[in-house]
C-alpha cells in the first residue's frame, strides 16, 4: 500500500509545480504590459489651396519663322540672337544679281512687246478702214482683230514678268514681320539658300518676353475641374526656391495622347516682367481649383486612423474594420428587399425624375436640395451615402465636395482609457490637411494612430492616399 502511494504524490508535486509557474508566467506578463501608444493631431485653423497638378512648357504667345522665297547667297546679316528689331527691320540680304538680270530681262522684253503690239494695233485700224470702203475682204478683217488680241495678251504677259521680277529682286531683302526679339538664327554670310523646295527658316521672333504662355497638358480625369481665370502656381527648374504666378486663359477641345493617357492643352498666361522666365523653360504646374482661408482644418492621418476593435466605442466602427461587418448586413438586407419587391426602386426613380435628377450624373445644388424636399413630403428616407454621393458628384466641376467621415478622440486618458465616435463633415484637400466643415471644435486633439504594443500597427500604410478613397489627383 505504501509503494503505491509514491508515485501518486509525486503527480500531486509536479501538477503543483506547473501550476505556479504557469501563475508565475501570467503573473510576469501582466507585470510588463505596456499601456497603448496613441498619437493625436490638434484641430488648427489655417488655408487650405485644392490644386490639379500638370506639366507644361513656357512659350511665346507669338512666334514667327521668317523665311525666304528665293534662293541665293547672304551676303549681309544686320541681325543676332536676342537682338530687338521693329516692323520692316532688314534682317538680312541675299545676293541680287541673279534677280537685276531678270528684271532687266524681263523689261526689254516688255518694251519689245509693246512696239509690235504698237504696230499691230495700227494695221488693224487700217484694215478696219478698209472694210467700211469694201477694199478688204471680212476674212482680213477677222485677222486683223486677233492678231491685235494676240498682242494685248502677250503684252499683259510680259507685264506680269516684270511684275514677278521686280517681286523677286524685293524678296533679296529679308524684313521683320512683326515687331519683337530675334529667338532664333539659322543663316549667316556666305550661306546659300535653297528654296526649290520648301521655304527655309532663316530667323525666329517673338513679340515680348514679357508676356509668356504655358501649354499644360491635363489628363482627362482633372480636365472637368479647369475653368477659364483659375489662379495657377508653377515652378521652374531654374529658381527652385520662388514660386511663379498665372492664370488660365484657355482650354483646347483636341484631344491628345501622351504616354496612352488622353490629355488637353490648358494655355496659362504669365507676366515675365522682370524677364527671369526663358521660352521653353518646363514648369511644374499647379492649377487652383479650390481655396479656403481662415478655415478649421485637420491633418488628413486622422482620416485614416483604425482603430483595434476593442477600443471602438460602442455603436462605432473604424474605417476598413466594418466593411466585412456591412457587406454582410448589406447581403441580409439584399434578401429582405427582394421579398418587398420593386416598390422602393419605383419610389425612388419617380423621386429622382421629379427632382429632375439623373441616376449616375451630376445633379446641382438646386435639384439636390428639392430632391430632399420631396422626400420629405412623400416620407422617403434618403441615406446619407447617397446624399454624399450626390454632393460629390456636384462638386465635380470646382464647387466644394462634402463628406462625411468618423474619427476619434480620447474621451478617458489612460489608464482607463475610453475613445468616443465623433461625426464630422469635411470639404477640401490639399493632400495632407483637409477642411472641416462641421462637427470639430479648434484645439481639439484626434487621433491620427493607435499602437498596442505585442500587435501589428494599425496605422494606415499609404501616408499618399486622400481620405476619401480615390477622385481626382488632387494635390
Amino acid at each position: 500500500m505504501a509503494k503505491s502511494s509514491k508515485p501518486f504524490g509525486k503527480i500531486i508535486v509536479l501538477l503543483i509545480l506547473a501550476a505556479g509557474a504557469a501563475y508565475g508566467v501570467y503573473y510576469w506578463k501582466k507585470a510588463d504590459a505596456k499601456p497603448p501608444e496613441i498619437s493625436t493631431t490638434a484641430v488648427t485653423r489655417g488655408s487650405i489651396i485644392q490644386s490639379i497638378t500638370a506639366t507644361g512648357v513656357l512659350q511665346a504667345p507669338t512666334s514667327v519663322d521668317v523665311s525666304s522665297q528665293i534662293s541665293g547667297k547672304v551676303i549681309a546679316r544686320n541681325v543676332d540672337y536676342n537682338d530687338h528689331v521693329k516692323e520692316g527691320d532688314v534682317l538680312c540680304l541675299i545676293d541680287p544679281a541673279t534677280y537685276k538680270s531678270k528684271l532687266l530681262q524681263s523689261e526689254a522684253q516688255l518694251a519689245n512687246t509693246k512696239a509690235s503690239h504698237t504696230l499691230t494695233r495700227l494695221n488693224t485700224e487700217r484694215t478696219r478702214e478698209l472694210f467700211q470702203q469694201n477694199l478688204v475682204s471680212q476674212a482680213d478683217l477677222d485677222q486683223a482683230n486677233a492678231q491685235l488680241a494676240q498682242a494685248d495678251a502677250q503684252l499683259k504677259i510680259q507685264e506680269a514678268n516684270v511684275e514677278t521680277a521686280r517681286l523677286d529682286l524685293e524678296r533679296c531683302t529679308i524684313t521683320s514681320p512683326i515687331t519683337g526679339i530675334v529667338l532664333d538664327r539659322q543663316t549667316d554670310v556666305g550661306k546659300t539658300v535653297a528654296a526649290s523646295l520648301n521655304a527655309p527658316t532663316l530667323f525666329t521672333l517673338i513679340n515680348d518676353l514679357t508676356k509668356l504662355e504655358i501649354s499644360a497638358d491635363v489628363s482627362e480625369a482633372d480636365i472637368g475641374g479647369i475653368a477659364d481665370d483659375q489662379e495657377v502656381l508653377f515652378t521652374v527648374d531654374a529658381y527652385p526656391g520662388r514660386q511663379f504666378r498665372g492664370k488660365v486663359s484657355q482650354i483646347r477641345n483636341l484631344p491628345k495622347t501622351s504616354q496612352s493617357v488622353v490629355v488637353y492643352s490648358t494655355i496659362i498666361d504669365v507676366n515675365n516682367s522682370d524677364l527671369r522666365l526663358k521660352p521653353g523653360m518646363t514648369a511644374n504646374v499647379n492649377i487652383i481649383t479650390a481655396r479656403r482661408d481662415n478655415v478649421l482644418v485637420i491633418a488628413n492621418s486622422a482620416l485614416r486612423a483604425r482603430i483595434p476593435e476593442k477600443l471602438v466605442p460602442a455603436g462605432a466602427a473604424t474605417t476598413g474594420q466594418s466593411a466585412g461587418k456591412k457587406k454582410s448586413d448589406q447581403s441580409g438586407d439584399a434578401s429582405k428587399r427582394s421579398k418587398r419587391g420593386g416598390s422602393n426602386r419605383e419610389q425612388m426613380r419617380a423621386l429622382f425624375q421629379d427632382a429632375g435628377i439623373t441616376m449616375g450624373q451630376p445633379a446641382t445644388t438646386e435639384a439636390i436640395e428639392k430632391l430632399k424636399a420631396l422626400a420629405a413630403e412623400r416620407n422617403i428616407t434618403l441615406s446619407d451615402r447617397m446624399l454624399s454621393n450626390l454632393e460629390r458628384r456636384s462638386g465635380s466641376g470646382g464647387s466644394p465636395t462634402v463628406t462625411q467621415r468618423t474619427v476619434y478622440r480620447i474621451a478617458t486618458p489612460l489608464p482607463d482609457l475610453k475613445l468616443e465616435a465623433v461625426n464630422a463633415r469635411f470639404g477640401i484637400s490639399d493632400g495632407s490637411s483637409t477642411e472641416i466643415i462641421d462637427g470639430l471644435a479648434e484645439g481639439e486633439e484626434i487621433i491620427t494612430s493607435v499602437y498596442i504594443p505585442g500587435t501589428t500597427s494599425t496605422t494606415a500604410s499609404s501616408s499618399n492616399s486622400t481620405p476619401f478613397g480615390g477622385g481626382p489627383r488632387f494635390r
